[in-house]
């Protein structure tokens, strides 16, 4: 029996992906490529707002202060290094072995662990397990 599965789009890349059950806990991304791109966009933007309040700009002149101090204490002069030699030519090892080759073409794979999950696909998460309330009311038995 295959395995319950989540469809959902990634919030970085826009591609639609398939999760199993067992790989859910409510991932956004495909891949932790998209993850860490994504990452890396928002700190990015982050340091840019940062960039702009005058406290970042204050630290950011006495940043480049130091920079520009350091540097006027660096005198020597590097030779021109000789160009590299052309790679173009060099043998790759063509890789054609695919373990997912002898699986139909129809079936559908979890994006993370890639393995074969059902047909019948989520579009929303696994409600998380709660606990009944007790019929019984715990009362104190202290007096005010």
């Amino acid at each position: 029996m295959s395995v319950s599965s989540r469809l959902f789009y990634c919030t970085y890349c826009h591609t639609q992906c398939v999760i199993c059950s067992p790989c859910d806990y409510g991932q956004m991304y495909c891949s932790t490529d998209c993850s860490q791109s994504a990452r890396k966009k928002s700190c990015n933007e982050a340091e840019k707002r940062y960039q702009q309040t005058q406290k970042g700009k204050l630290k950011h002149a006495l940043r480049q202060q130091r920079y520009r101090e350091r540097q006027s204490k660096i005198v020597t002069d590097h030779t021109c290094q000789p160009p590299p030699e052309c790679d173009s030519y060099l043998s790759t090892k063509n890789n054609t072995h695919n373990p997912l080759a002898n699986q139909s073409k129809k079936s559908l794979f979890c994006c993370c662990c890639r393995k074969v999950v059902s047909d019948w696909l989520r579009c929303n998460f696994l409600k998380p397990l709660t606990r009944s309330r007790s019929p019984f009311l715990l009362v104190s038995n202290r007096s005010p």
